[in-house]
């Protein structure tokens, strides 16, 4: 009888064992699926990033004024992920939103920067956070836990424009564009100006910040140099 009683509890042992790694099975496999689906999804949005990317490229070797239409192109391309990231949204729970966030955060980084550099070539001002979600389709005042533009996203996006202004400079300058580099240097140092005001304890910010100095003083460089050669226009040239 007791032969009997510990064989029937080691089948019983044995049973809720099996029962509960079939549960870790099961999970495990909806976790690999769901994987699989974001990046799917994150595929599309690395694909079309890397043509915002190359668009902004055309700009160094294109006038600044046949680059005002680079902006329309990377706002068409942006507009174009909406369906995409309503998929991302669908997907994940806003429970796990910071788990899997890493997915998609340095492609929203390069998205924010194409739309800011273009915006900045067309219109020669800062493209606000609001816009870029407008155009990704998301709600400017999303719930924790949504799929949105952070604010580190934005930061770290406009970072990146600055890196890519002290490019362009140089190819103005090349392509006998002495106005722009003035402009360009006034924008930057306004940028710069605006990040101070922030109490930055983010590492990764931090040290983006850090390097815009180097941005700063090679632009700061471009325009001594025209400014010794006289090539910047001065206000009265302008006026005629």
């Amino acid at each position: 009888m007791s032969e009997t009683n510990n064989n029937n509890n080691s089948n019983s042992m044995m049973l809720e064992v099996n029962n509960i790694f079939n549960s870790f099975m099961n999970e495990m496999e909806e976790e690999f699926q769901l994987r699989q689906n974001i990046k799917n999804s994150t595929t599309v949005i690395d694909q079309t990033e890397r043509k915002m990317n190359l668009i902004v490229q055309m700009a160094h070797t294109q006038n600044i004024n046949n680059s005002k239409e680079l902006y329309k192109q990377i706002v068409e391309l942006a507009t174009s992920l909406k369906p995409t990231f309503n998929e991302l949204k669908a997907l994940i729970k806003p429970f796990n939103y910071y788990k899997y966030r890493d997915h998609w955060k340095r492609h929203l980084t390069q998205i924010v920067f194409c739309l800011a550099f273009s915006y900045w070539l067309e219109c020669k001002q800062l493209l606000k956070i609001e816009v870029i979600q407008n155009h990704l389709g998301f709600e400017s005042t999303a719930t924790k836990g949504s799929i949105t533009v952070e604010l580190e996203d934005y930061l770290l996006g406009l970072c990146d424009v600055t890196n890519e202004m002290s490019r362009y400079c140089v190819n103005c300058v090349i392509r006998q564009d002495f106005e722009t580099p003035l402009l360009i240097s006034t924008f930057v140092n306004d940028l710069y100006a605006g990040f101070r005001l922030l109490n930055l304890k983010n590492d990764i910010l931090r040290k983006r910040f850090d390097s815009m100095k180097y941005d700063i003083k090679k632009l700061e460089e471009v325009v001594y140099d025209l400014s010794v050669r006289k090539l910047i226009p001065t206000q009265q040239q302008k006026q005629q």
